[in-house]
Order: C-alpha cells, then structure tokens, then sequence
C-alpha cells in the first residue's frame, strides 16, 4: 500500500511551512520527521492522514486521491496517533481501546494481546481518565494495534513513555515495518532517529525541507541549521558514524 505526497504546501495564515514536498511512504520502512516546534510535523502528518488540507498539492493512497476516500475507509488504512490527549473520554482503558475497531464495524475482536502487549491488563476496568499519562499513551497505542493501519503515522509517540516503553515503541514500529507496514514518526531525539528510522525528513518551518537517511542527514551541522545554535550536542557519534 503506497501513500504518497505530491507537491504538497502547507502554509499557516503568516508564512509556509512545507513548500513543494513530494513524499512517498514505502512499505516496511519508518519514517522519521524532525524539525523545531512549530516547523509544520504534526499539519503533516494531518494532511497525509486525510484530516486536513494542503495548501496546494494533493495525497493519493493507492493512486487515488485521499481527499475523496469516506473517513471511514481512510480509517481502514491510515491509524493517526495525535499528540493531543483524548479529553471527554470517560470510559474504561478497555472501551477506550476497543474504539481501534471502530472503522471496521461489527464486534471488538479479542482485546486481551493488545492489552497485555501494553502492559493494561490489570488497568483495563480502570476509567481511562484517572491513568497517568504515560499509561494513557500506552492505551492510545494499544487502540491503534487494534486498528492495525497500514500506515501508521505517530505524532511524538514517545511523550509521557518511560526509557523502556519508549524502546518498546520503536521496537514495535520496526516490526511493523518488517511486516511490510509504513510507520511515520515525529521524533526530538537524533539519536533514536539514527537506530529506527530508515529514511529522515528535515522540516525547516519555512518552506524547505530535506529527505534522505540518517547516515546522510544526521550531522552536528545539520542539527544546528535544523535546531538552532548548541544543539549539536544531541547528537555523538562513532567513528564510522554510528551513535554511540
């Protein structure tokens, strides 16, 4: 399944953030995007998710044009996990992350390997909103397991997740991956963008941007034109350009 991005802009109401992006997901890799706050990531991810407009350009998924697909089959395809929190949802971690089913109609299937993959068993009859928020963030993944997109585009996944449930994350996305899945994630950190990621997009928050992979992308220069001055120091490397 190939989604792909053509000659996509997207502008805020005083200046372009993305300016003429052509991108296409290739199953069984992870994409990651970087770039400051406010750069244009997550409208990114929103445009290639159906759920907002481009400036100019367009989205097909298959060759067809992701604008006219009903939500509900975009939904089939495509899981967004956004970096806003689920407020008003006063279900129990198991309602909640049933709702990944949702697209699909009919009854929830088994529950109990997502819940357990997310470590929410025993959580699972708890109302959702009395979770902390790491353990909301594992709801939300373990809702989109259920979903189990094709594409999967994950905005910041890694907030509110301890080091080891953020290992766990992009263990996950590498073996959607291997399942020959596409996974986009907005990642801050270099250095876990250089491990997981096979391709990295540059989102400069004024129009430009850069695709190409870690080992071509990820240099202390780089960093500092991408996050401003000292920030260079985020990133270490090895001798033959591996994190260490």
């Amino acid at each position: 399944m190939s989604l792909v991005a053509h000659q996509l802009a997207l502008q805020t109401s005083t200046r372009t953030l993305v300016d003429s992006l052509d991108l296409a997901l290739e199953p069984g890799e992870v994409l990651g995007i970087l770039g400051a706050n406010g750069a244009g990531k997550s409208t990114l991810l929103n445009v290639l998710a159906g759920l907002a407009i481009p400036a100019s350009g367009r989205v097909t998924l298959d060759g067809h044009a992701l604008a006219t697909m009903p939500p509900l089959t975009r939904a089939q395809h495509i899981g967004l996990l956004p970096q806003g929190d689920e407020g008003g949802f006063f279900g129990s971690v198991a309602d909640f992350v049933a709702l990944g089913h949702f697209p699909f109609g009919g009854p929830a299937p088994d529950l109990a390997p997502h819940l357990a993959s997310w470590e929410l068993t025993d959580l699972a009859r708890r109302p959702l909103d009395t979770l902390s928020g790491g353990e909301r963030q594992r709801a939300r993944l373990a809702q989109l397991a259920v979903q189990a997109p094709r594409i999967a585009l994950l905005d910041e996944p890694l907030t509110h997740l301890d080091p080891a449930h953020q290992a766990k994350l992009l263990a996950w996305a590498r073996g959607e991956a291997d399942a020959r899945h596409s996974v986009v994630l907005t990642l801050h950190d270099p250095n876990w963008a250089a491990c997981h990621c096979d391709r990295l997009l540059f989102l400069y928050g004024d129009g430009r941007w850069q695709l190409d992979t870690p080992a071509e992308l990820l240099t202390p220069d780089a960093l500092e034109a991408l996050y401003g001055p000292g920030t260079a120091a985020l990133w270490q490397q090895g001798g033959r350009g591996e994190p260490v």
